[in-house]
């Protein structure tokens, strides 16, 4: 039996809402931390940024999931996603020497 996520549809609409403007507000954020960091640095910034983005897209899918079944295939992928993230990102240090 498959338990169902019973969420008001005001609520998911807040949820929606709320990622949208931390997208906008992240956005910005990195558009002024890019102008103020040293040129070598834009692969930091770029896994930075996808760092955030994947965030955002499991808190938007998670906000609409309609029964715990899918909300465990979205953990499951988020954390799948942020192994990848992480690999990425020992790459960028050992390439640095850093």
């Amino acid at each position: 039996m498959e338990t169902k996520i019973e969420v008001p549809s005001q609520v998911r609409e807040l949820v929606a809402m709320s990622v949208d403007n931390i997208e906008k507000a992240l956005a910005l954020f990195f558009d002024a931390a890019t102008k103020s960091i040293a040129p070598s640095s834009p692969e930091s910034i770029a896994l930075l940024k996808r760092v955030i983005a994947v965030k955002m897209d499991y808190a938007r899918k998670l906000a609409l999931a309609s029964d715990f079944s899918e909300a465990t295939a979205l953990q499951f992928a988020y954390c799948r996603s942020q192994v990848e993230i992480t690999t990425d990102l020992i790459r960028i240090v050992s390439d640095s020497g850093g």
